[in-house]
């Protein structure tokens, strides 16, 4: 019986755009941030960024730091946490609905590798709904508050720990079959949602 349900963020609850992303990077001088940029899990300075390995402001300047010149001093922190939330795409309204009356019933957690700059977007995105995005979830496991990322076993056992969840009484969504496997690997009930299912039809089809 499933008493838990855990939404990935990025993919899942929020639609991505990555061509809209890279295209906001190219504009202000960082050419072919697509190489740089996955839709599971980031490499390289991207990666420590959502671990919490460096602050907001060690990536911003990174970024600078590999733009064309003459960009790179000129580019405000605006400019480039604005690129970076172009990978956010518009919340359908379905999906938050489906968030809260899901939580009636069941516990809902977020797991999420993200990082501080798309979580400032991300909640936004919530609030243009007419929800803060809090207020829909129990809590929220966010990679770079956790010093950790999916796919490592330790983020999903971390988290069943804090809290106090039973394996088989979850249920995980997430965009990512390597996350799929992992938190399979650990005894999560589990569905590998897909760019374009209805999330709605799938997770209640699962309950």
């Amino acid at each position: 019986m499933i008493k838990n349900i855990v939404f990935d963020l990025g993919g899942v609850i929020v639609p991505l755009n990555r061509e809209a992303c890279n295209s906001a990077f190219s504009k202000i001088g960082f050419k072919d941030f697509n190489k740089i940029l996955n839709d599971y899990l980031q490499e390289g300075f991207f990666l420590q960024y959502e671990k919490g390995d460096i602050s907001s402001e060690e990536f911003r300047n990174i970024i600078r730091e590999n733009m064309s010149p003459p960009f790179n001093r000129d580019v405000k922190d605006s400019e480039i946490d604005n690129a970076l939330k172009a990978f956010l795409d518009e919340i359908p309204q379905e999906r938050i609905e489906l968030l809260l009356s899901l939580k009636e019933n069941y516990k809902l957690y977020m797991l999420s590798n993200t990082n501080p700059i798309a979580i400032s977007g991300v909640e936004k995105l919530f609030l243009k709904t007419g929800y803060q995005m809090r207020e829909c979830f129990n809590k929220l496991f966010l990679s770079y508050e956790m010093k950790m990322v999916k796919p490592s076993s330790e983020i999903y056992t971390t988290m069943l720990e804090q809290a106090n969840m039973i394996p088989s009484q979850t249920l995980f969504i997430d965009d990512s079959p390597a996350n799929i496997d992992s938190a399979a690997k650990v005894g999560l009930k589990t569905i590998l949602y897909l760019p374009g299912a209805n999330l709605v039809r799938e997770v209640k089809a699962a309950l």
